[in-house]
């Protein structure tokens, strides 16, 4: 659903974020093998991130995955070192997406987006994660259930940060399954206003306006 840079951003604001958390408690924690499980856990996150980026820009579609794969490996040993960090679930479910484990990949959003593990991301970060895991729903699944979940989620992103195009246009796209014209329409507006060049918008609006 997203394009590379996109991806790119987010899993590398995670990692930035991960370090700078993973270090204040390292210096503060109650135990230095805490502390030290916690620096692994950072490396393990940093290098599967690197990988994964390099998995979305790979010769091949077979080199993807074996890079997707390398990454899930590497979030694994993140999360079993630091099983409550959010950053590890959501890696994971980005490199099983990019193997096509649809849903697994909702899987790990769902524990990224649960106590306590959602305590440890940003704002921000759980915009992203749930848009991340509406477009999953949609992905994996064309049900009703399906369509009224993504459309919490995407009004949860919406509530911590309105101001990303892509989420309007996802949310404009379920409305539309439920028939809801009136409201998608809205939302493809709502979209176009913060991406002019986003071609979801453009062809949402031109689906809809009378």
């Amino acid at each position: 659903m997203e394009s590379f840079g996109q991806v790119v951003i987010f899993i590398l604001g995670l990692a930035l974020f991960w370090a700078v958390q993973s270090l204040a408690k390292v210096m503060v924690g109650p135990s230095r093998s805490r502390g030290r499980a916690k620096a692994q856990a950072q490396r393990h996150f940093v290098k599967g991130a690197q990988v994964l980026a390099r998995s979305r820009s790979a010769g091949s579609a077979a080199l993807g995955r074996s890079l997707a794969r390398e990454a899930s490996e590497e979030a694994d040993k993140a999360i079993a070192l630091d099983p409550r960090d959010a950053a590890s679930h959501v890696l994971k479910a980005l490199a099983l997406e990019q193997q096509g484990h649809l849903s697994a990949a909702l899987r790990s959003m769902h524990t990224a987006l649960s106590p306590p593990a959602l305590r440890t991301l940003s704002q921000s970060e759980k915009a992203d994660a749930y848009m991340k895991r509406a477009g999953l729903l949609m992905a994996s699944s064309k049900g009703k259930r399906a369509v009224d979940s993504a459309i919490e989620d995407l009004n949860k992103s919406l509530e911590l940060s309105s101001s990303n195009a892509k989420v309007h246009c996802l949310l404009g796209m379920c409305l539309e399954k439920k028939h809801m014209y009136a409201e998608a329409l809205k939302s493809y507006q709502d979209a176009f206003a913060l991406d002019q060049n986003s071609d979801e918008a453009r062809a949402g609006l031109m689906r809809l306006r009378p």
